[in-house]
């Protein structure tokens, strides 16, 4: 049982981001002596009367007029508060827009941080009601569902549009749930995303092997009760056990909570005989016992008021799919219906040889998902989108969050000792091999690696309570779309907090550098730099990996689906210049099935809109597309239309139709540009009688001149049939899937060191 960490379910295809499309995060520093920061300070009432103040004296300098903020939270950060806004648009909420402003204990608002879409203007009289909605989104079921879906208004905002004005559709399912955006203008289906966020690996059991001794320990916060049930938290948590259904299907789980005291007052139930018993009582134990933990900690170390109803929150062991064995757990905002109502689930499978309820780290992944869900909400998923398209650098975030928590609370850097280390999958974020960009595959677990293993850096540097102080801080400033550079920045924030608190120096503040610069977090934005011909490496996931396991074929899907790189890419040609020629190499993981178009932009970034399924390239330049070679180029010079500018910097992003996975490197050229000359080079002198002229001897051989390179002009796209470059086909490396990727990534690092 091997891990495949670039293998989605093809029910995922079209499961997009719950953030809607906002523009990237903004980060702005509130200098003192400023008026926003000063005007926020003077008379505010605590911090949300801070951060209101700076908004509205900075609203000009930040381009807020016309966007409409609603307060949402406050979260607690040392002697510092994160104040969060979110976006409305005529009291609509604003899908995936949010922002974020950090106020110092003397409530002077230092930084913001902006995910706003600025060019809403949709209407908001829907064409087509609700429960048109409903039946658009039943109509994918094929049936009438058992249990009316939930539906609200919203506001999905495109860039370049208006934005759409959407039905938001929860269907509950045993995996979570689904959310579908349907167009309210046209009725039609525009977005599908699973509300589950998914611990990975088939098993996730490490109690069994790091403590296999059974102990009697303290259920706190238990609701007294008759009959007494795992019930807590003042009415907030219910543990309950799984007994039918088929959400898939349009069936609502069947739940039940029976397990009492067995022991006086105690709940002493012994493990079950058989790793396949769905029924046991131990299982539902251990659930409320490290969920609680987890909570305590997150209640006294962050200091996270959970006690509100939007925090209820129902855990399901035993969880099956259809009956069948579940060899997962997740956490889901759709949570549970009657009788056990909460906004919140998490379901522990009863897997195929293993009870996740053995293993605490499972708990406490999940939990933090339902940590960051409710106090932040920065997490878009595997297929979140934003103005550079597919963006799954959020999700990522969280899952390495999630794996950080799990590890600081319960002391160990390893998850999965007893069932994921036989398979060679546990993971060790003591392990710091990872990098951006070229070890990133677009997988959220797997470049969540990256960040769990930083995290844990930090906790080894500086101790569990700095370390833990360092990364809940950070997470605090994500806004939706947030990518590993806005982590980055984040963090820096939040290093620079503890150092004005005289908790850190600046020499700690030093080392947080370096460890963010040895992963390539300083430089891991939705963009990538080529400017002065530098090269740039990263992955490609293929549709291979989308239907692997599900019978289909990539010749099946590749009419409906448009991927393209996990990066952008620019380049600012020299003054000099009298062009710029971009050079793409795509090394396919097996075969050389593949179809891939390159896109450039002048000024920023290629625009993209929602296609059938996902995101396709739609604002830009020039365009080369159709590539069936695993070499490309493309040149923009004063033939191209538009002609070319050096005061530009071009932006550059692939799309793609490939078959398998890939590596993919992008390198740019300024041409026309003399290199200079290196005055270390040797000069040899002139021979007796030399007149010093530049004229040959003609007794001298004329060297024939290199042949040119045949090279087509970049062309617009909307001119698809101008002229494009020849490409040179490059031969392919048979690999195997992420673990190939990743092992090909180590190799390159060797052959640096």
């Amino acid at each position: 049982m091997r891990r495949l960490p670039l293998l989605l379910p093809l029910t995922a295809l079209a499961a997009l981001a719950a953030a809607g499309p906002a523009a990237a995060s903004e980060w702005h520093t509130l200098r003192k002596g400023s008026p926003a920061a000063d005007l926020s300070f003077r008379g505010a009432d605590g911090a949300r009367g801070a951060a209101e103040a700076a908004l509205k004296h900075a609203a000009s300098e930040l381009r807020l007029q016309g966007v409409s903020l609603r307060y949402q939270s406050e979260l607690v950060d040392g002697d510092h508060r994160t104040v969060r806004f979110a976006q409305v648009h005529a009291g609509l909420p604003v899908l995936g827009a949010a922002v974020a402003i950090d106020v110092t204990r003397e409530n002077r608002a230092e930084v913001v941080v902006l995910n706003v879409a600025r060019d809403v203007s949709v209407a908001t009289t829907p064409t087509h009601g609700e429960e048109a909605a409903r039946r658009a989104v039943e109509a994918t079921y094929g049936m009438t569902l058992s249990e009316r879906p939930n539906a609200a208004l919203a506001v999905f905002p495109e860039a370049e549009t208006g934005g759409k004005l959407v039905w938001v559709v929860d269907v509950r399912s045993d995996r979570g749930g689904e959310r579908y955006l349907v167009d309210a203008h046209t009725g039609k289906l525009v977005h599908r995303r699973s509300l589950a966020v998914h611990a990975r690996g088939r098993v996730y059991p490490i109690s069994s092997a790091v403590t296999p001794e059974v102990q009697d320990l303290e259920l706190s916060s238990l609701d007294a009760a008759d009959p007494q049930t795992l019930s807590g938290w003042n009415g907030n948590f219910k543990v309950v056990n799984y007994v039918d259904g088929d959400l898939a299907a349009g069936v609502p789980l069947t739940l039940e909570q029976s397990v009492g005291p067995n022991a006086g007052e105690d709940f002493l139930y012994d493990p079950p005989t058989s790793a396949e018993d769905a029924h046991d009582q131990f299982a539902q134990v251990g659930i409320y016992y490290h969920l609680t933990r987890m909570r305590d900690y997150f209640v006294s170390t962050h200091h996270i008021d959970m006690g509100a109803p939007s925090w209820k929150l129902v855990a399901v062991a035993n969880m099956l799919e259809a009956g069948r064995p579940m060899d997962n757990a997740f956490f889901s905002g759709e949570g549970v219906g009657e009788p056990f109502r909460a906004p919140n689930l998490i379901a522990i499978g009863q897997g195929s040889f293993f009870d996740f309820s053995d293993d605490s780290d499972v708990f406490l992944h999940e939990f933090t998902h339902y940590v960051s869900a409710n106090a932040v909400g920065y997490n878009g998923g595997q297929f979140a989108i934003n103005e550079y398209g597919l963006s799954p650098w959020a999700g990522s975030i969280d899952e390495g969050i999630a794996d950080y928590f799990a590890c600081t609370v319960n002391g160990d850097s390893t998850l999965g000792e007893a069932t994921l280390a036989p398979f060679g999958a546990a993971r060790d974020l003591a392990k710091d091999t990872k990098t951006c960009p070229g070890d990133l595959v677009g997988e959220v677990h797997e470049d969540g690696e990256l960040i769990g293993s930083l995290a844990w850096s930090l906790r080894e540097k500086f101790g569990a309570k700095v370390g833990d102080r360092l990364v809940w801080g950070a997470v605090t400033l994500l806004t939706p779309n947030a990518s590993f550079g806005d982590f980055a920045k984040a963090l820096k924030r939040a290093t620079d907090k503890l150092v004005t608190a005289g908790e850190l120096t600046e020499a700690d503040a030093g080392a947080v550098d370096a460890l963010i610069e040895s992963r390539g977090l300083n430089d891991c934005e939705e963009v990538l730099d080529l400017t002065g011909g530098k090269s740039q490496t990263t992955n490609m996931l293929g549709i291979d990996s989308l239907v692997f396991g599900t019978g289909a074929s990539c010749a099946d899907y590749r009419s409906q689906l448009s991927l393209q790189s996990l990066f952008h890419f620019k380049s600012k040609p020299d003054r000099a210049a009298k062009g710029v020629r971009f050079t793409v190499q795509v090394d396919p993981d097996r075969g050389h099935d593949v179809e891939w178009s390159i896109y450039v932009r002048t000024g920023r970034h290629v625009g993209f809109r929602l296609g059938e399924l996902l995101p396709e390239a739609t604002n830009y330049d020039y365009s080369v597309e159709g590539i069936t070679e695993t070499s490309g180029e493309l040149v923009i010079d004063e033939s191209s239309d538009p002609p070319f500018d050096p005061t530009q910097t071009y932006y550059l992003v692939i799309g793609h139709k490939n078959c398998p996975s890939s590596s993919v490197t992008v390198e740019s050229e300024d041409l026309g540009v003399e290199p200079p000359v290196d005055p270390t080079d040797p000069v040899e002198p002139e021979p007796a009688g030399s007149t010093g002229g530049a004229t040959p001897d003609p007794t001298d051989p004329i060297e024939d001149p290199e042949p040119e390179t045949v090279v087509g002009c970049a062309c617009r796209a909307a001119e698809p049939s101008a002229p494009v470059a020849p490409w040179t086909a490059l031969a392919g490396v048979a690999l195997a899937g992420a673990a190939v990727l990743r092992r090909r990534a180590r190799a390159r690092r060797e052959v640096k060191a």
